[in-house]
């Protein structure tokens, strides 16, 4: 990279091992940029513990602050070309217009279905923006409706290098991981509607269930799955290779959103794993992979466990999915080159 074309850049993401705020920050690192990352749950822990809640609620406006005033003596000290956020859901209306003010770019990579139901400031700070990057082709007509962007373009979701690429399992790993399919994710009512349909055609069918707030299911055959907690980092990518079918279940419709969404960061994480993916079919989806030759797709709980039945039954098949998925998604669909198309609209104007 051409020393004149290195930009000194602001970072606000979590830096946990396996975040995609992570990723974007190291794959602009890779790209030779210089960046200086400040992490808001340095500032503003997510604390689980009720009594912790509690003195959180009490305290967050003095965290929010504490954090707002961490990247004003950043931008002081460090003087960088612009600031890129990754959602900056914490981010003060009043230190946007100071930075502006002092000639700093302002950028954001917003990666969420909605924009309204992320706290309170973000419909107060993400018109301030030089441009937001939604990784929602839908998500500029659902904002526009109620704020005034200076600028919005797409740039989808990715995978992180570092994180999702093939391995060689241990037998512990095997031991842990191996059913015959999968699913790796938050709680959501629209997945519990999807796999409890699965379950009722195959209540047999050997199905881990792995992620957050899974305690709110209330369907029995659901129960069974769940083991409990969420998978981070290079467990996640281990558990999606263990498996022989990798399902593919987006969040249906969200407060804030005219839509559900049509590709999440699995999207792309599961076939850079080499492993097999079996997604809900939608139009976005169909930009990135060839249903049928590098990923397989389902409608309905109905067709789901049809196609289970047929790629359990033909493990050629599904290993040939797996890796011209793998093919059609690495490097091209990485956060490298996700990055690589930010910086260039950057440099374009926005």
């Amino acid at each position: 990279m051409a020393a004149n074309s290195r930009r000194r850049i602001l970072f606000l993401g979590q830096n946990w091992y396996g975040s995609s705020a992570r990723a974007s920050c190291a794959a602009l690192r890779r790209l030779g940029h210089d960046v200086w990352e400040i992490d808001d749950q340095v500032f503003i822990p997510q604390w689980r513990h009720l009594l912790m809640k509690v003195g959180r609620r009490l305290a967050i406006a003095r965290m929010v602050q504490e954090y707002n005033d961490e990247i004003l003596r950043q931008v002081h000290a460090w003087k960088p070309d612009f600031m890129l956020a990754f959602k900056g859901q914490y981010v003060l209306p009043q230190i946007l217009d100071r930075l502006r003010h002092a000639g700093i770019r302002l950028y954001n990579y917003y990666p969420d279905t909605s924009a309204f139901a992320h706290g309170p400031w973000l419909a107060q700070t993400l018109p301030l923006y030089d441009c937001v990057f939604t990784t929602k082709p839908f998500w500029e007509r659902d904002v526009s409706s109620r704020l005034k962007l200076a600028h919005c373009q797409y740039i989808p979701h990715g995978y992180d290098p570092d994180v999702h690429f093939p391995m060689s399992l241990q037998e512990r790993d095997v031991a842990d991981f191996r059913h015959e399919a999968v699913f790796v994710g938050s709680y959501i009512p629209h997945k519990e509607m999807v796999i409890h349909g699965l379950l009722e055609i195959q209540p047999d069918l050997d199905l881990a269930i792995w992620g957050n707030g899974w305690e709110k299911c209330g369907s029995s055959l659901l129960k069974r799955c769940l083991k409990g907690y969420a998978l981070n980092a290079t467990a996640y990518s281990r558990a999606l290779q263990a498996s022989a079918i990798c399902l593919g279940i987006m969040s249906g419709r969200v407060p804030g959103s005219s839509q559900g969404d049509e590709m999440t960061t699995r999207s792309f994480q599961i076939p850079a794993c080499g492993a097999f993916m079996l997604h809900e079919r939608t139009a976005e989806l169909a930009r990135y992979f060839d249903e049928g030759k590098e990923v397989a797709c389902f409608d309905t709980p109905e067709e789901l466990s049809s196609k289970i039945c047929h790629y359990l039954k033909h493990e050629n098949e599904r290993e040939a999915i797996a890796a011209a998925g793998f093919k059609r998604c690495v490097p091209a669909y990485s956060y490298d080159a996700r990055m690589a198309e930010l910086i260039s609209y950057v440099e374009g104007g926005f």
